[in-house]
């Protein structure tokens, strides 16, 4: 597996950890919330699954930083960041995250 395919991997599966991780304490907070309403219990649960998920589109930005953070947080426990540092050049670990970079922009603008 090439390194760019591993950083991919890695970064990927940071931000679905810290998407999921986001999602369901917003679900929790909106449950806990929603739980005085005077509703069926199954239709709280749906509200406040809906209440998270609209709670997330109005901040990408905490979520891309959360990932972020973890990202690096995970390469450093490895000590990964010097075997990168040692292979690859700063301007290809730039090219590589140029795509990431322009998708997370354009979630965060729309």
């Amino acid at each position: 597996m090439s390194l760019i395919k591993y950083l991919y991997i890695k970064i990927l599966s940071s931000f679905f950890i810290c998407l999921l991780s986001c999602l369901t304490i917003f679900y929790i907070f909106s449950l806990i919330g929603n739980l005085g309403e005077n509703l069926p219990f199954t239709s709280i649960l749906f509200l406040s699954f809906l209440n998270s998920v609209q709670i997330l589109t109005y901040v990408p930005s905490v979520v891309i930083l959360l990932s972020l953070i973890l990202f690096i947080n995970f390469l450093r426990t490895k000590n990964e960041l010097i075997v990168i540092k040692e292979y690859l050049s700063n301007n290809k670990v730039l090219l590589a995250f140029v795509p990431l970079a322009f998708i997370f922009t354009i979630v965060e603008i729309y």
